[in-house]
């Protein structure tokens, strides 16, 4: 790795958090009467539909909506009958567990280098892992690491150039300083032409393998 990193900055879903966002699709699949036109082969992180779901999906993200805006075009998009509570519960199913083995080998890097998160996530979801973080280290994301971005806060989303600007503006350090993990591919581009290093996550044993070198080297 680059000697001239200083900040380690990792995505959620997909590197620290297992995720399933297929579960709460099947879910909404099972109640919902607009199967067929609205749920079709639908997978909330990407934006290659121009259903009215999917455009819920992208401005939840972005911070463009509130909770509540968000429910209720659920409801309308789904047509489903469901208090505030079971939306969220179906919502949350997306989030499986957080990879303690890797959340533990990443805090121990913390006297070696800056830990950051960037991910695209909502409050709701925000709120949910953050009550599992609390659960293995009574602590949240913001508390345990030095800095964390999310997109409904930063108001964009990745693959975009500009999120990837705003974390360097905020975060005060040079893109040659910082390195990005993601699971997805395509979120390593427009960084890596900024001038980060990148590491696109395949599996969990690798990345513990390669936490694991961090720590020893």
């Amino acid at each position: 790795m680059n000697n001239d990193i200083k900040v380690l900055l990792f995505d959620l879903g997909g590197v620290v958090i297992d995720i399933d966002p297929k579960k709460a699709i099947s879910e909404l699949k099972k109640i919902s009467s607009k199967t067929a036109t609205e749920f079709k082969e639908l997978d909330y992180r990407y934006e290659t539909f121009n259903s009215d779901l999917s455009k819920l999906f992208n401005a939840y993200e972005k911070g463009e909506i509130s909770d509540q805006a968000f429910r209720n075009g659920l409801r309308t998009a789904g047509n489903l009958d469901l208090d505030d509570k079971k939306i969220d519960e179906i919502w949350n199913l997306v989030i499986v567990k957080i990879h303690s083995d890797i959340l533990e080998l990443i805090l121990q890097l913390k006297s070696k280098y800056l830990i950051m998160i960037l991910s695209n996530t909502n409050s709701i979801h925000r709120n949910f892992f953050d009550k599992l973080c609390i659960d293995l280290h009574q602590k949240t994301f913001e508390q345990l690491f030095d800095d964390v971005f999310y997109s409904f806060k930063l108001k964009c989303r990745k693959p975009y150039k500009e999120i990837y600007e705003k974390v360097v503006e905020k975060s005060k350090y040079l893109p040659s300083e910082i390195i990005f993990f993601d699971d997805m591919i395509e979120n390593l581009s427009e960084c890596k032409k900024m001038g980060m290093s990148t590491y696109h996550v395949k599996s969990t044993l690798e990345l513990k393998s390669f936490l694991s070198d961090l720590i020893l080297n």
